[in-house]
């Protein structure tokens, strides 16, 4: 018997927080039934428009920073600007160079036909002494020292 009273205590102990719980949901609910929360459409339409303006300015950033992004890789190099101006002065010197050596190789080479030529001449005339006077007196006649 003695556990059926404990129990029949508790019971009642529970029974009465039950009761007291249910008269703090009770007042909790006439709290929230006086008190009034004007959700509107308007009030809606207008968080709606501010959240909407807030979106279309952080993507007009996003496209003005992609357009620059997309301007900066267009005039982008692959190699520096120095670097490309000091391989064309080195290419513009490089045929310069070349053009002046064969016009040297050229001159030269004429230099060396004409020698020679003279050796050949020189020779010429120094086997055949008659045809040597009929140029020196060719040359006489022309005036030429």
């Amino acid at each position: 018997m003695k556990k059926l009273d404990e129990i029949m205590e508790l019971m009642a102990d529970e029974m009465q927080d039950f009761q007291h719980g249910l008269l703090q949901m009770k007042k909790m609910t006439d709290e929230l039934n006086t008190r009034s929360i004007p959700i509107t459409t308007e009030l809606m339409e207008k968080q709606l428009r501010s959240f909407f303006q807030k979106q279309q300015e952080k993507e007009a950033l996003a496209a003005e920073k992609l357009t620059a992004i997309d301007l900066k890789i267009k005039n982008a190099y692959i190699l520096p600007k120095n670097l490309g101006m000091i391989f064309g002065s080195i290419l513009i010197l490089l045929l310069t160079l070349i053009g002046y050596l064969s016009f040297e190789v050229i001159e030269l080479k004429d230099e060396e036909i004409e020698e020679k030529l003279m050796r050949s001449y020189n020779i010429y005339l120094q086997e055949n002494p008659e045809q040597k006077k009929i140029y020196e007196s060719w040359l006489s006649d022309q005036n030429i020292p």
